[in-house]
């Protein structure tokens, strides 16, 4: 048999490591000592009782914002300075009237002498018609109030237009 594997057979370990065997069994009974012992016989954690438990206390974050530089930053863009900016108070209820920069081009005048039609931005209107208009991304209220063959007159935002044709149409 080769010697260097070892084998269990009737109870006793046979070859090379039959010494090995014996050292490990030795180094453990070694460290089970009296002084382990005692630590066997520490008293454990109490048994759970039905007392209600102690209330457990969460602290509340507080937050501040800081006034300078030096009181601190914003953690989520430290390079802003939107944090320091004093608050300015607008007042966004005085009424300013606004007028309307419209451009507004006459394309064409069409229709009969009984029902004349104006083409305003590719717009048809009829005379005494009310619409609105959208010009540069806005929307603009006007209405008819005259159709001659050559120009017209419209109302916008309160103030009276004359729009007149190019010449050669």
């Amino acid at each position: 048999m080769n010697p260097r594997f070892s084998f269990i057979n009737g109870g006793r370990v046979r070859g090379l490591h039959a010494g090995r065997a014996a050292a490990a069994t030795l180094a453990l009974l070694a460290s089970v000592t009296p002084a382990s012992w005692a630590l066997a016989d520490t008293p454990k954690a109490p048994a759970p009782s039905n007392a209600a438990p102690a209330e457990l206390v969460i602290p509340k974050s507080v937050f501040i914002i800081p006034g300078t530089p030096q009181d601190g930053k914003d953690p989520f863009y430290p390079r802003s300075v939107r944090v320091y900016a004093s608050s300015v108070i607008v007042n966004t209820n005085t009424q300013v009237a606004a007028v309307p920069t419209v451009e507004l081009h006459l394309n064409g005048i069409s229709g009969t002498a009984a029902r004349p039609l104006a083409i305003i931005n590719n717009r048809t209107f009829e005379l005494g018609e009310e619409g609105e208009l959208n010009s540069a991304g806005s929307r603009t209220r006007l209405r008819v109030l005259e159709i001659k063959p050559d120009f017209i007159v419209v109302q916008v935002a309160g103030e009276r237009r004359i729009l007149r044709l190019r010449p050669g149409i």
